[in-house]
């Protein structure tokens, strides 16, 4: 129960986080490859779902 809490939480941070990021301007030159591998590690870890990775990479890669 404690796990599945934990990681809830860390869900709604990233969300939040997510959020956060998209009100923010991007600079143009900046290197999606760190973003996209954050992403990545974060389907891994389960804590994203692969629907939620596969909109994070297009909406990094859209800026580009």
């Amino acid at each position: 129960m404690y796990v599945q809490q934990q990681q809830e939480a860390q869900r709604q941070i990233e969300a939040q986080q997510r959020q956060i990021e998209r009100l923010q301007p991007q600079p143009q030159h900046e290197d999606p490859a760190p973003k996209l591998q954050k992403y990545a590690d974060l389907k891994q870890k389960g804590l994203i779902t692969e629907e939620e990775y596969q909109k994070l990479k297009a909406d990094l890669l859209s800026k580009i």
